[in-house]
C-alpha cells in the first residue's frame, strides 16, 4: 500500500504546480490584453478656420458640337438618276433643284393617257346624248324602259372610264413631279451616296446636306445646376482647338425630366459667325456662370466628414475636438460652403480625424 502512496503524492504535487503555472500565465495574458486608456493622450491634428470668401462654381461639362440642321436627300420615287447636280462641299439653297429621276416612260404613259381621256370624253358625251334621247322617248310613251336603262348603264360606264383615266393622268403627273429632287435645307453637301445613271430607291438617302451656320451642343447636368438654368441663358464655350478663344451658347432646351442618373439634358445653340468656322464633331467645354456667392462661409474640403447620415466636422473647443453637424452648399475645388452649423473664425480639424472621437484631446501642430 505504501508503495502506491508516494507516486500519488508526486502526481498531486505536479498537478497543483501545473495549475498554478497556468493561472499565472492567464493573469499575464489578461494584463497584456487590457486596453490602454489613451483618452488623455493628445491626438496630433491640423486645423483651419471657417472664413468668409467669394465662391464661384464654374464646373465645365464636356460636349461635342453637332450641326443644328442636317438632312438626308432622297427621291420620292424609285428610278434611274438622269441628273444629280451636286458635289461634296457644294453649297445649296433650300428648294434648289439638285437632281432628277428619269421620267421618259412616265411621259409616254402620260401622252397615252391623255389620248385615252379624249376618247373617253367623246364616248361619254355620245352616250349621254343616247341616254337623254332614250329617256325622253320613254317618258313620252314612245320608247321601252329597257332601252332607257341600257342607255343609262352605258353612259355611267363611260363616265366612270373618263373619271378613272383622269385619276390616272393625275397620278402620272404627280409621279413626274416627284421625280424632281430638291434640297431640303440650305447648307453644304457633306455626303454623296449616289451618282448620275444609278438606280435609286424611294426614301433611300442619295446625299446629306449640313447647315453649320448654327451648331448645337448637348450636356447633362446635375439637379443643383439644372435648377439654376433658364431658357435663353448664355453659357461660355471653349475648345482645345482654339486656345484662348471663347464662344457663346444659348440654352434652347432644358429637359423637364431627369435621366436614370438624376441628370438633366441641356441643349445649347452655338452661333457660327464669330470669324471662326466651327465644324461638327469638335470637342468643347461648356460652363454655366450661375452659381456664385459673394459672402460664403467656407472650410477646406478635407475637414468634411461624410461617414454618417449627415456631414460633420470636428471643431476645436479648448484642447478637445467636438463633433459638429453642418449643412453644406456649393463646392468649388477644395472649398466647401457651410450653410449652417459653424461660425466665422471657428477652427475645424483638417488632418488627423481618423484618430478622433467626440471629446478627444488634441495637439495642434500647424499653429
Amino acid at each position: 500500500m505504501k508503495k502506491f502512496i508516494l507516486p500519488i503524492v508526486i502526481l498531486i504535487i505536479l498537478t497543483l504546480a501545473l495549475a498554478f503555472t497556468l493561472i499565472g500565465n492567464k493573469k499575464k495574458i489578461d494584463q497584456a490584453n487590457k486596453p490602454v486608456d489613451r483618452s488623455q493622450v493628445p491626438v496630433s491634428v491640423t486645423i483651419a478656420a471657417a472664413e468668409i470668401h467669394g465662391l464661384d462654381v464654374n464646373k465645365k461639362y464636356p460636349a461635342i458640337i453637332v450641326p443644328y440642321e442636317q438632312a438626308n436627300v432622297s427621291s420620292q420615287t424609285s428610278g434611274m438618276l438622269s441628273a444629280l447636280n451636286i458635289q461634296l462641299g457644294q453649297k445649296v439653297t433650300k428648294g434648289q433643284i439638285i437632281g432628277k429621276i428619269d421620267t421618259r416612260i412616265l411621259e409616254i404613259n402620260l401622252k397615252s393617257a391623255l389620248i385615252n381621256l379624249k376618247s373617253a370624253e367623246i364616248k361619254r358625251d355620245k352616250l349621254l346624248d343616247d341616254y337623254n334621247r332614250a329617256k325622253d322617248l320613254y317618258e313620252n310613251k314612245a320608247g321601252l324602259e329597257v332601252s332607257m336603262l341600257t342607255a343609262k348603264s352605258d353612259f355611267e360606264g363611260a363616265a366612270n372610264s373618263y373619271e378613272n383615266t383622269s385619276v390616272q393622268i393625275g397620278l402620272i403627273r404627280q409621279q413626274i413631279e416627284n421625280s424632281t429632287i430638291y434640297a431640303p435645307l440650305t447648307g453644304i453637301v457633306s455626303a454623296k451616296n449616289s451618282k448620275q445613271g444609278e438606280f435609286v430607291t424611294q426614301g433611300v438617302p442619295i446625299a446629306t446636306i449640313t447647315n453649320i451656320t448654327s451648331l448645337k451642343a448637348t450636356v447633362f447636368v446635375d439637379q443643383q445646376i439644372a435648377y439654376q438654368l433658364r431658357q435663353a441663358q448664355i453659357a461660355s464655350i471653349t475648345s482645345p482647338v482654339f486656345s484662348g478663344k471663347q464662344f457663346e451658347g444659348k440654352i434652347i432646351f432644358i429637359s423637364p425630366v431627369a435621366d436614370a442618373n438624376h441628370n438633366y439634358q441641356i441643349d445649347l445653340l452655338v452661333a457660327n459667325n464669330d470669324g471662326v468656322a466651327l465644324k461638327g464633331g469638335t470637342d468643347v467645354q461648356i460652363s454655366f456662370n450661375t452659381l456664385s456667392r459673394k459672402n460664403a462661409l467656407v472650410i477646406p474640403k478635407q475637414a468634411l466628414m461624410t461617414d454618417a447620415q449627415q456631414p460633420y466636422v470636428y471643431v476645436v473647443e479648448g484642447g478637445t475636438a467636438k463633433v459638429k453637424i453642418i449643412t453644406t452648399g456649393l463646392v468649388q475645388n477644395d472649398q466647401v460652403e457651410v450653410l449652417s452649423g459653424l461660425k466665422t473664425g471657428q477652427a475645424v480639424v483638417t488632418g488627423g480625424q481618423i484618430n478622433l472621437r467626440d471629446g478627444s484631446s488634441i495637439s495642434i501642430i500647424n499653429k
